[in-house]
């Protein structure tokens, strides 16, 4: 499952660096359910940060909706990545029991594939 999650969140827009690194940790640990739980200290030890700045980050992401995060006495949180594609900016039109992803990336690709459709027609 962290390949998947890795691919969803590569093409998120990050307010800094270490926002981004966070969250590419937190998709490498995911398991299937896109959830991790590693500590702030591993991950910081991991990202090179300290624990202050990788509960920023954690905030950061669970303010643009990236990152859903549930409090657990005694351990460590638990992570559920969102693999929604109205978080990244595009219209999910498709049931939401069905993970799909359209990111600017995929939207450009489907633009060019359109627009090659539509010479080859006309």
């Amino acid at each position: 499952m962290s390949v998947e999650a890795i691919t969803a969140v590569k093409w998120i827009e990050c307010p800094t660096p270490a926002t981004k690194l966070t969250l590419f940790i937190l998709a490498n640990y995911a398991d299937e359910r896109a959830s991790c739980y590693p500590s702030e200290a591993h991950l910081g030890k991991i990202c090179g940060l300290s624990t202050r700045q990788v509960r920023r980050c954690l905030k950061n992401l669970e303010e643009m909706g990236v990152v859903r995060v549930e409090p657990r006495k005694g351990t460590s949180n638990r992570y559920f990545i969102t693999l929604d594609a109205d978080v990244r900016g595009g219209a999910d039109t498709h049931d939401r029991s069905v993970r799909t992803l359209t990111t600017a990336y995929t939207k450009k690709i489907q633009k060019k594939k359109r627009r090659s459709l539509n010479e080859l027609a006309g």
